[in-house]
């Protein structure tokens, strides 16, 4: 049994002829010999065809070229501006050091300046301290020889303070 299609085939091939059967059935278009192209048509249309491809393809790569080498400018352009920017930020930062080291030297001078004057002045307290002290002893030995009872001036003829041997520290 045959299918649908082969039945058409069949009577399409018995309405053209014999001769067109074989040609229908393998599944040919029918060419008579003035339309069949010859080898060298053939040729000449598959190298106009690999010609455009080749031109296709030239096109393309002539279009990644100048991609590629638009790519590298902006590359080459982002390099630069971050060089200059790291030149910019590094000239920067050397100012800030000078400025830096100035300012740590006038400190450096100034901690010098009030160390000499902080040891000056506890050189001062301890001085004062020790003024203090002996003045805190003349006053209780003054206050002692007040709470002696006085001897009497016609007793040996010697002041109240030297016969206690407190006149010496009084002075």
């Amino acid at each position: 049994m045959r299918s649908p299609q082969e039945a058409r085939d069949l009577d399409f091939a018995s309405s053209c002829g014999a001769r067109d059967l074989d040609v229908i059935t393998f599944g040919f278009t029918p060419w008579g010999p003035e339309s069949c192209p010859s080898l060298e048509q053939v040729m000449a249309s598959t190298t106009a065809a690999g010609e455009e491809a080749d031109e296709e393809e030239e096109q393309r790569r002539q279009r990644r070229k100048i991609s590629n080498r638009l790519s590298a400018q902006r590359s080459r352009a982002r390099k630069q501006r971050r060089l200059e920017e790291v030149r910019a930020t590094a000239a920067r930062l050397r100012d800030e050091k000078q400025v830096l080291a100035a300012k740590l030297q006038a400190l450096a001078r100034h901690d010098l300046v009030v160390r000499c004057e902080n040891a000056r002045l506890c050189a001062e307290a301890a001085a004062l301290e020790r003024r203090l002290r002996e003045a805190r002893s003349l006053l209780a030995l003054r206050r002692l020889a007040q709470l002696l009872p006085q001897p009497l001036p016609e007793q040996a003829g010697v002041a109240p303070a030297a016969s206690l041997g407190l006149a010496s520290l009084m002075t």
